[in-house]
């Protein structure tokens, strides 16, 4: 009975931390640029009470005896794929369709990534992230201009003084891995071993999306499947209690023997 208890708490720890997951999703269902968070599971270690082929009096066993331990949690990731593009009437409000990340540069200097497009021009001409970080591989913009133009191909123009001029393209980086990247948080990624380096280059260039102005990138969060999982997740918490119940009462049967 012991056993059981076991395996069914390690399948309520398991739901528990499913539910937390969908939890996050629906509550980051608005948020620009969200990836969904993905939970995968796999069996415990097994109790070989008898192996399979094992000699008898009567000959081999064709299967044996292995009894499961429960449960535990593969991984947590994220689902990279396309979220629904959002119109927006800023010009610096860009999305990428396909494959890449922004680079923002963070304040301890290292290289973090984003689909979030959502920028802004400091005093400087710099294009800036909403906390107020430098993008990198964008052009600096003229300060007087009235209008930025950016194309598919990532080419920023600026109109400023009745003339337009060409400022350079932007770069976007990519990952072999887009699983395996670290999670910071506020819509940012950063490298890790796993993830592979950063690979940059241009949008509609090789596998480099295009960019797509005055867009922005929702969430791919399913919320219709988020709440079939959660209800799914629920009803499996609930079943797996009932597993300890059963144990329990079994155990109350044993004690009051006499």
């Amino acid at each position: 009975m012991s056993r059981t208890l076991w395996i069914a708490a390690s399948g309520m720890e398991a739901q528990q931390m499913k539910t937390d997951n969908i939890a996050n999703n629906i509550a980051n269902v608005n948020t620009q640029g969200y990836k969904k968070g993905m939970i995968r599971f796999k069996d415990m270690l097994y109790q070989k009470v008898s192996s399979p082929g094992a000699g008898t009096a009567n000959g081999a066993i064709p299967a044996g005896i292995q009894l499961g331990t429960g449960v535990q949690v593969a991984s947590a990731s994220k689902l990279f794929t396309q979220g629904s593009l959002e119109s927006s009437s800023a010009d610096l409000d860009v999305a990428i369709e396909g494959n890449g990340f922004f680079q923002v540069s963070l304040p301890s200097g290292k290289t973090a990534y984003t689909r979030a497009g959502s920028f802004h021009m400091d005093q400087a001409g710099q294009v800036v992230t909403g906390e107020g970080f430098p993008v990198l591989g964008f052009p600096t913009l003229d300060t007087n201009s009235t209008s930025i133009s950016i194309s598919q191909d990532g080419t920023v123009s600026s109109f400023s003084g009745g003339t337009t001029s060409e400022k350079g393209r932007i770069t976007l980086a990519r990952f072999a891995n887009p699983e395996g990247l670290s999670y910071l948080g506020g819509n940012l990624y950063e490298e890790s071993a796993v993830s592979g380096s950063a690979q940059t280059g241009n949008p509609s260039t090789s596998d480099f999306g295009n960019i797509a102005q005055h867009k922005l990138e929702g969430s791919n969060v399913d919320i219709v499947k988020e709440m079939v999982d959660m209800i799914a997740a629920q009803r499996a918490y609930e079943l797996n209690s009932k597993s300890i119940k059963t144990a329990d009462d079994m155990l109350r049967m044993v004690a009051g023997l006499k």
